[in-house]
């Protein structure tokens, strides 16, 4: 998976104009053009077309879209940190998606629809905004003000990157971060190179460089003292 994940993402002048509909394909160890031969993911954007024709409301189409035809569910707390709930490809097959996942689809559909949709940051957290407009992701689209997302994670840690629209290649580097701490503690190897991508796409982010070398000293025990 990572291997071809990262051929994708590291190709020669490919990271400016990297698609996130292909890289939901590399990231889940499919060719780039897997989403074409997708009838769910086809179906969904007839929908959401239809939808937009008959009431020229973009974020009601959204909403139908990922709630009503794909009947999208938040997997809970619980799961909001394994693969399936981080991956958009599988939260499609599977229909159940953590916020990461179920914005990942949202800029999908954004970016096959010439949308304006962004993906945007708060502690421990992730939701985007379509037009504008933000959507919970975990709440069907609810919308909260960016005031009550402030005052609802005040206590958490803030990296400096909230309320700000995160760029295609941040955006994937917090997915590659996601999957590195979820085979953290069970596949130090595979983490190591999720996180080597994560660092690679958003190396300023908060965590990435602290978890790779944790990742490193379970590989390696000798390498704890050298890399600190």
């Amino acid at each position: 998976m990572l291997i071809v994940a990262l051929m994708f993402v590291f190709a020669p002048k490919r990271g400016q104009h990297i698609s996130l509909i292909a890289s939901a394909c590399t990231f889940d160890d499919f060719e780039p053009q897997c989403f074409d031969r997708n009838p769910m993911w086809n179906d969904g954007l007839y929908y959401f077309d239809s939808v937009l024709y008959a009431t020229k409301d973009t974020i009601k189409a959204m909403k139908s879209l990922m709630w009503d035809f794909w009947k999208l569910e938040f997997a809970g707390e619980g799961a909001a940190s394994i693969p399936s709930s981080i991956l958009a490809g599988r939260s499609l097959e599977t229909g159940k998606t953590g916020c990461v996942s179920a914005t990942w689809l949202a800029l999908m559909v954004g970016e096959a629809r010439n949308l304006r949709v962004d993906a945007i940051l708060v502690p421990g957290h992730m939701f985007f905004r379509v037009n504008g407009a933000n959507m919970e992701p975990n709440r069907e689209g609810y919308h909260y003000s960016d005031e009550e997302y402030r005052q609802k994670y005040a206590d958490g840690s803030w990296s400096g990157y909230e309320f700000r629209p995160l760029y295609k290649k941040q955006f994937l580097g917090l997915v590659a971060f996601n999957m590195g701490n979820y085979y953290l503690s069970t596949d130090a190897e595979v983490a190591l190179g999720w996180y080597k991508m994560a660092s690679e796409l958003f190396p300023a982010f908060p965590g990435i460089d602290k978890n790779r070398r944790l990742a490193i000293e379970k590989v390696d025990p000798r390498e704890k003292v050298r890399i600190r």
